[in-house]
């Protein structure tokens, strides 16, 4: 596939979820229930616009200078990281689902199931981020 034909892909998917995102923002807004799920939905909302906007300036200047997207150095990195993320969050997420349980017999917790869920999910993409960032600064590529 084309290099241009990628990074078009990228950004219409891009613009797609932000405009769900977008539509569930005002939804819940609208709705009134809850100030911390729209609190939460702009946070995310605008980080994941944050980021788009980034990778797609990269992007972009890499194709104007010549360059490709992602080479295949790159792209094993986040490969190893996705796969070693997985593994690291599987098992944190068991752990702390047993944990979750255990607050919930005794009642100690005040969070909803969905909430923890939230977090769990922040947790993953956030070792995800550390170990891309870790392997790539060591340089280990598969």
């Amino acid at each position: 596939m084309d290099e241009r034909t990628r990074l078009r892909g990228f950004v219409a998917v891009v613009v797609v979820a932000l405009g769900v995102g977008t539509v569930f923002l005002f939804a819940s807004g609208t709705a009134g229930t809850d100030n911390w799920a729209t609190v939460t939905s702009a946070v995310i909302l605008a980080t994941m616009a944050l980021v788009a906007i980034v990778v797609a300036r990269r992007g972009m200047k890499d194709l104007k200078s010549g360059f490709p997207m992602e080479d295949e150095r790159s792209r094993a990195i986040k490969t190893r990281a996705g796969y070693l993320a997985l593994y690291v969050s599987l098992y944190l997420i068991l752990g702390l689902s047993f944990v979750h349980a255990m607050l919930e017999d005794n009642e100690i917790s005040s969070l909803p199931t969905s909430e923890w869920l939230m977090v769990y999910v922040g947790i993953m993409g956030s070792i995800f981020l550390i170990l891309t960032a870790y392997l790539k600064r060591k340089g280990v590529s598969g």
